[in-house]
């Protein structure tokens, strides 16, 4: 049986390498930035959060769209809208200009992850879905950590508004490359045909599925485990997003170091995490069988990871650089590793194929709605206490709640008109 569905994969794993890479130019940038603009902490706050905005309010019609249109062509489309928003932030003359082009940047990144988890239930058999969600998901730690000394090389090499262009001239390549090589497994003529057989036959791991057009967001509201989905991925995302957004600048103004320093060190946590995705989710799937996973065994590994994301509260209190990026390590490796795992934990919870765009669109609207308020409530913070230590505990409580949260709701079945317990937590039978 050849492997040829793990191109995919890999272009999948690129798409988002190019998402991080683009949302993380702004934080590498954004002393450089704040300094010919004038602007307050407060301000780069709004600044870092503002592609959340957009990216929030189009999350659900993006999930509309990648049900209705399929992953493949949103994919293309979405790309190719926030590349070109990435280039024209080259060109703002102040902040104004600067907000109204990162709007733009948020809704051509709405549909990345709804395509990136919708591309897995198309493609992956359903004993393979947690390594092909780590695969993918670890180009959102590969990307910053790739892209953070790259950024800041570029920006020392030219300026600020040339590395915005240069990044988003990257994402207009892979585009073309996608629009080339990728449609559906029905449909893509390069994929040998027992591996395209294998993938029809196995990924839906035997589950009987709903013979409707599916429940919708009203029917997938009604089940606790949609709910706690999009709450513990809040939780988990929130870390993820103040250290995406405000790790460069903590080290370089509290621990002192240059631009170019600040990005290599900001490139240690992102470069583990992107190993620790796809290392548990391998594991996941190696202990979990096809009838623990649709029981909802996988919220096991989500609760581990946001225990161990709530580690971060210790940042404020070391001294040394070494301590401060060793426990940073936590909460980004295993903040994303749970929001990896959640969405492979959706999946296994579906029931309805039509929804699965939706349901990944609102699992994916919690965690942003919390990313959205991390890099403002920590501008406020920053402002009024001139101290990060206060952010880093915040986050850290979150991921406990969080925990606590995945553990006691997502229990139930989606995409079904009426919700069905899946029974109590078993890591195997």
């Amino acid at each position: 049986m050849t492997h040829r569905r793990y191109w995919v994969y890999f272009l999948l794993f690129v798409f988002n390498v190019i998402c991080y890479l683009d949302r993380i130019n702004m934080s590498v940038a954004g002393r450089s930035v704040a300094q010919e603009f004038a602007l307050s902490p407060l301000q780069l706050g709004y600044l870092f959060s503002s592609f959340l905005w957009a990216y929030v309010a189009m999350m659900l019609p993006a999930g509309r769209l990648v049900d209705g249109y399929g992953a493949h062509r949103v994919a293309a489309i979405g790309a190719a809208f926030w590349s070109v928003a990435q280039m024209l932030t080259g060109l703002a003359s102040g902040f104004g200009t600067m907000l109204l082009v990162r709007l733009g940047l948020g809704a051509g990144e709405a549909p990345t992850f709804p395509v990136s988890y919708r591309g897995v239930r198309d493609w992956a058999p359903s004993t393979e879905r947690g390594l092909a969600v780590g695969l993918i998901q670890a180009g959102t730690m590969f990307g910053p950590a790739l892209s953070a000394p790259l950024v800041a090389w570029l920006i020392e090499a030219t300026s600020w508004r040339w590395s915005f262009a240069i990044t988003g001239a990257i994402g207009l390549i892979w585009v073309v490359v996608w629009l080339v090589f990728v449609s559906t497994p029905e449909r893509t003529t390069w994929l040998p045909e027992p591996e395209r057989q294998r993938i029809l036959a196995q990924r839906h791991g035997g589950e009987r599925l709903a013979d409707h057009d599916g429940v919708g967001y009203r029917g997938l509201l009604r089940s606790p485990s949609m709910w706690g989905l999009a709450v513990s991925q809040g939780c988990a995302v929130y870390s993820v997003y103040l250290y995406l957004s405000w790790l460069p600048n903590y080290l370089q103004t509290v621990r002192g170091l240059s631009i170019v320093n600040s990005g290599l060190f900001t490139s240690v946590p992102f470069l583990v995490g992107g190993a620790v995705i796809i290392l548990t989710n391998w594991i996941g799937d190696a202990i979990l069988t096809p009838e623990t996973m649709r029981r909802g065994g996988r919220r096991i590994v989500v609760v581990v990871c946001l225990l161990l994301c709530s580690l971060g509260v210790a940042i404020p209190f070391v001294g040394s650089l070494t301590a401060v990026v060793v426990l940073t390590i936590f909460p980004v490796s295993f903040g994303g590793t749970a929001s990896a795992t959640n969405a492979a934990l959706a999946s296994d919870l579906l029931r309805s194929q039509a929804d699965a765009g939706r349901a990944f669109a609102f699992m994916v609207l919690g965690g942003n709605v919390f990313g959205l308020l991390a890099p403002i409530v920590t501008g406020y913070i920053v402002q009024v206490t001139g101290s990060f230590s206060s952010a880093f505990v915040l986050a850290g409580t979150l991921s406990l709640i969080g925990a606590g949260v995945s553990f006691g709701f997502t229990r139930h079945t989606l995409g079904e008109d009426t919700p069905v317990a899946v029974g109590a937590m078993r890591v195997a039978q």
